[in-house]
């Protein structure tokens, strides 16, 4: 009797263990912060723009990048980007806010955590990949 009530509460605990993991995952999202952000991103697609020419990456990369911003700072993250992904030079978008934001950003939001969205996941192993051929 108290191997089938062992066995019962065993199979309760596992079971909702399983409920609340896929509960969890369904309300996570996937957050770090910008610089990790811009080492495991944007550094990457920078390589591959120099290396096989391919913007592609780097350029989605970066529509985004303005969403992480600082509130009063996004709208001059996306004047920055725009302007050099309208002349086709991506590559010097992080130098041009690196120069006017970095010492302000690193001594207020260094730790901030900024969410990473869904549909640039996959990019680090995508353009890792691609480096390879």
């Amino acid at each position: 009797m108290k191997l089938r009530m062992i066995l019962s509460l065993l199979l309760f605990f596992s079971a909702l263990g399983v409920v609340l993991n896929a509960e969890k995952k369904a309300n996570s999202s996937v957050e770090m912060n910008l610089h990790d952000f811009m080492e495991d991103f944007t550094k990457p697609a920078t390589k591959l723009y120099d290396k096989k020419d391919n913007p592609d990456y780097l350029n989605k990369i970066l529509e985004k990048v303005p969403d992480m911003a600082p509130e009063d700072q996004k709208v001059e993250w996306k004047e920055i980007i725009d302007a050099k992904l309208a002349v086709g030079k991506p590559d010097e978008t992080c130098k041009s806010c690196h120069t006017k934001f970095k010492k302000e950003y690193k001594a207020k939001y260094r730790k901030k955590l900024i969410p990473i969205p869904e549909d640039l996941l996959g990019f680090p192993k995508e353009i890792k990949e691609l480096l390879k051929k």
